[in-house]
């Protein structure tokens, strides 16, 4: 959203929800247009502004949880760690980690968790790849109709050999590593 005011132009990043409170005062005039609101202006500076307003989505209103998956990945590319993230929203590390993880999902299945189409423990399965294409074959190309988290899990994974397998067992690890 955009405030106006002494002929400069601002963008709303927190504090939507009173800027948009505000107008309709002065709609039904409970307030002149020209009602001085207390406000902080900040220049564009890195991450500041997208932290400010996951800030003020996190401790105001509920967010759906890809808005923080995504929130924090764009902080992490800003440069952040994992652990200066954590620390900024009062979070254990682990957990910002897990977001991060999250986040790098293909957008396409992100898309279908926005959807309610899957849920958060399906969304968490695909993150054991990071090929995004398996992702999609996994979900969108599945012929079966078991779509549970160990399932997908399980498909994502089918080309890989467990250690306790007898084939591994059989050959060996030194012979396995040296072929």
């Amino acid at each position: 959203e955009t405030g106006r005011g002494s002929g400069a132009t601002f963008d709303v990043v927190a504090g939507g929800r009173r800027y948009a409170a505000l107008k309709l005062l002065a709609k039904r005039k409970k307030i002149d247009g020209d009602f001085p609101v207390p406000c902080q202006v900040r220049k564009p500076n890195g991450n500041s502004l997208v932290e400010l307003s996951l800030a003020e989505n996190i401790a105001r209103a509920a967010l759906h949880p890809a808005d923080q998956f995504e929130a924090f990945a764009k902080l992490r590319a800003e440069g952040l760690s994992p652990g200066d993230i954590a620390a900024r929203f009062g979070l254990l590390p682990g957990l910002v980690a897990q977001r991060l993880k999250l986040a790098a999902v293909s957008p396409k299945l992100m898309a279908a968790y926005r959807q309610n189409v899957m849920s958060l423990e399906q969304l968490m399965a695909f993150t054991i790849s990071d090929d995004h294409a398996a992702q999609e074959q996994a979900w969108f190309e599945n012929p079966y109709s078991d779509f549970s988290p160990r399932a997908i899990r399980r498909l994502l994974t089918k080309a890989h050999v467990e250690g306790r397998d007898r084939r591994a067992r059989t050959i060996g690890t030194k012979a396995y590593e040296d072929a």
